[in-house]
């Protein structure tokens, strides 16, 4: 090959070539970055901390309001039962809440849970529970999706002091049988 067939082979770099990758190079660019914060805003639920600032001022009155019910003699427990499949029924799951308070004190005047997720605040519900026996309050509980959920037990006294237990529930993802 001689020098004059090797410059006719060789493409020539023009502006218009430039102008052509500069301007593809951000399509794509913008082209992907759209794509994922459709993604990101459609599966984002919105779930933020509300009112932060307040919160923060307030937390050592959190830790005061907890060693206050620690001394109380008022103790909390959480049991789950997970759903099942009844006759009667169809699937249903259960919540216990076990509330033990000290012999001179009242019963609880109200004992509900405020079921969440962490990552979406779409299937959060509240539960009001209702007592079966001695100590022991209940109610019907079914949950949407798999997987861990946040319990906050509110267990509200007769004088009006509000007693607080938060805990953790695993459920786990139906079996598919052949």
């Amino acid at each position: 090959m001689t020098s004059e067939n090797k410059s006719q082979n060789t493409r020539k770099f023009t502006g218009k070539k430039a102008l052509m990758w500069i301007v593809g190079f951000f399509l794509v660019v913008f082209t992907v970055n759209g794509i994922m914060a459709s993604f990101a805003l459609g599966t984002w639920g919105g779930l933020e901390t509300e009112n932060s600032y307040r919160k923060g001022i307030h937390y050592n009155d959190q830790i005061t309001a907890a060693a206050k019910q620690a001394e109380s003699g008022w103790e909390i427990y959480l049991r789950h039962f997970p759903e099942m499949i009844t006759a009667e029924s169809g699937k249903t799951g259960r919540l216990d809440i076990e509330v033990i308070w000290p012999e001179n004190d009242l019963p609880p005047a109200r004992v509900s849970a405020l079921i969440t997720r962490a990552v979406t605040n779409i299937y959060d519900q509240e539960v009001i529970l209702t007592k079966s026996r001695d100590n022991l309050y209940t109610a019907p509980l079914s949950l949407p999706l798999a997987g861990q959920w946040n319990v906050e037990i509110l267990v509200k006294r007769p004088n009006g002091d509000l007693y607080k237990l938060k805990q953790k529930i695993s459920v786990a993802a139906a079996s598919k049988e052949t």
